[in-house]
């Protein structure tokens, strides 16, 4: 299987998980995913998103901020940032 495939899969499950409100599998395989793919921004952003729906908004913001760093416009990760802190991040 191609790394490209393996990510896929592993991105697919963790967000199965994660749109049927099984947060904590979700978090466990979005960790799993970052342990092999250090750089993909999908999985920082799938965990800022299950620690805002814990409203732990500190652990939220960092994952936002990583998947920013790899992924400069991502959308979801600044219109988050802008809702946990209430300044606009848009630039």
């Amino acid at each position: 299987m191609t790394e490209e495939k393996e990510l896929d899969k592993l991105l697919e499950l963790a967000n199965f998980y994660f749109l049927n409100s099984k947060f904590e599998e979700a978090e466990i395989e979005f960790c799993k995913v970052l342990e092999k793919y250090p750089k993909c921004w999908q999985a920082y952003c799938g965990l800022g998103l299950i620690y805002e729906e814990r409203q732990d908004f500190v652990k939220a913001k960092q994952m936002y901020d990583k998947t920013l760093e790899i992924d400069k416009e991502n959308k979801v990760a600044k219109e988050h940032i802008s809702k946990i802190t209430g300044i606009d991040n848009e630039q």
